[in-house]
């Protein structure tokens, strides 16, 4: 009974990464307005890690939240297979 679970659970979740990568829009190719703006007499940071943050948490957030399931996925299956067994 319990394989027909996982079983279930990994389908379910396969069908969602496929229909995840079957989007064909990413991300738009439009450049996006920037969210904040220096106040007087301040200028912009000049590193890219701003523009970084804010691409990855707007045009990227849905392939961010598939990467973080799958590194979820990977990591309980890297603590699974390195457990010790109880004899």
């Amino acid at each position: 009974m319990v394989k027909f679970k996982i079983i279930i659970l990994t389908l379910a979740f396969l069908a969602a990464l496929i229909a995840s990568l079957s989007i064909p829009n990413w991300g738009s190719s439009e450049k996006q307005p920037l969210s904040y703006a220096p106040g007087a007499g301040l200028r912009l940071p000049e590193s890219g890690i701003g523009d970084i943050g804010f691409e990855i948490f707007t045009n990227y957030v849905f392939a961010f939240e598939i990467l973080a399931l799958v590194l979820t996925a990977a990591l309980v299956g890297a603590v699974w297979v390195a457990r010790k067994e109880v004899a």
